[in-house]
């Protein structure tokens, strides 16, 4: 997914575990406009590693926080 300065990579897990994709893509200097990624499994919500977790069920909401966090970052 494509934010106005990011490229933001969301990973989908079937089981609660490591996103090592997610970790790599991040670490990888290859990609400097990856600075975190986003995760839903069945878990809670959390942060861990520059992964924000959301349970599956917020999905639906990721446009509107992807908005609220762009318009955060600007002021």
């Amino acid at each position: 997914m494509r934010t106005q300065k990011n490229l933001l990579p969301v990973e989908v897990k079937a089981k609660s575990g490591t996103a090592k994709s997610l970790m790599t893509l991040i670490g990888s200097d290859k990609y400097p406009d990856i600075r975190y990624g986003l995760k839903f499994t069945a878990g809670n919500v959390g942060f861990d590693d520059n992964i924000y977790t959301f349970p599956y069920f917020c999905a639906f909401l990721l446009k509107r926080y992807l908005k609220q966090t762009e318009m955060a970052k600007r002021k």
